[in-house]
């Protein structure tokens, strides 16, 4: 009933799973993840709650199946590294640290689109902590829901088809515009600030082994229900908790894997499990953009969101 409330532009939502491939990309970037660090998927040690899925797993596989516990224990490595007697003082540096390298995704701040009322998102900083829990006071234990996208986290639909382009380039993003061009023929030209590459702080080695478990996620992961035959997408599911009602949907991807030419982010609220509602939207509008057709297979994908007996009955295949 807000007609002009933009939400890609304007609402900032907790991003769910998504950003564990961010989580990822800066664990290894900060020397505490490898693509073979296994973790277990251990929810009773860890007491973070997780869905049925093969356990342990590598870096790949913890994003194929969206693994809480393993990324809840990246989180951690990257919080305390061990490298100082005190905990706090250690959190709040290794947290400024971490902090500093996800900001170069471009969260946390407006993108500059050339359209108005873009808001930047929330990403915490050690003062915003401080204000809260009071100075060396807190640590992992404290913030320990950031590492699987949620907490105080925020984050603007445009900035999670942001983040799929970054692993699609390996490490770079144009600002998202609308206006392709401006004038005709010889006198047409493309503003500068669009085409000017935005680099990451995280080294472009550190990218394939995300983009491989992007690709696992649609082929035999927790979006394997969607996969369209023929297009190799990469993706990544979300559920994001929401305390005013159901869940959101969420699901980032971009495709074909090999050179992409598409990054998407969809973002449905109440929607529940991210592969219920958002990924068939998704990869829906990937077939139309990539082949200009829709194949029976998305049509019924799309008609599964209005079956709730379907999803009922399939609740651990959408989990």
């Amino acid at each position: 009933m807000k007609p002009l409330f933009n939400r890609p532009l304007m609402a900032m939502y907790p991003p769910g799973s998504i950003f564990k491939l961010a989580q990822a990309l800066v664990g290894q970037q900060m020397g505490v993840l490898r693509p073979t660090t296994i973790y277990s998927c251990n929810k009773e040690a860890v007491g973070v709650n997780c869905h049925p899925h093969p356990s342990p797993n590598d870096l790949k596989g913890a994003i194929q199946w969206s693994c809480n516990p393993y990324f809840f224990t990246v989180f951690k490595t990257i919080i305390h590294k061990n490298q100082h007697t005190n905990k706090y003082a250690e959190s709040e540096f290794n947290f400024d640290e971490w902090r500093k390298h996800m900001a170069t995704f471009g969260f946390g701040q407006k993108l500059k689109v050339d359209m108005p009322n873009m808001k930047g998102g929330f990403l915490p900083t050690n003062s915003y902590y401080d204000k809260i829990y009071g100075n060396l006071a807190w640590k992992h234990s404290t913030i320990r829901s950031l590492d699987i996208g949620q907490g105080e986290l925020l984050i603007v639909p445009i900035q999670m088809a942001n983040l799929a382009s970054i692993v699609a380039n390996k490490g770079y993003y144009y600002t998202p515009h609308f206006v392709k061009r401006i004038g005709e023929g010889k006198n047409a030209k493309i503003l500068k600030e669009y085409t000017e590459k935005h680099y990451t702080s995280i080294d472009s080695s550190f990218f394939q082994i995300v983009i491989d478990g992007m690709h696992m996620v649609v082929e035999h992961g927790t979006a394997y229900y969607t996969k369209i035959n023929g297009i190799e997408i990469c993706g990544k599911t979300g559920t994001a908790q929401n305390p005013h009602g159901e869940d959101h949907s969420v699901f980032i991807c971009f495709a074909p894997k090999n050179n992409p030419k598409i990054a998407i982010a969809v973002y449905v609220e109440n929607g529940g499990f991210g592969a219920v509602s958002a990924a068939p939207i998704a990869n829906l509008m990937v077939e139309k953009y990539l082949t200009d057709t829709t194949s029976a297979l998305s049509r019924y994908m799309l008609q599964t969101i209005k079956d709730k007996d379907l999803i009922t009955k399939n609740k651990k295949l959408y989990e």
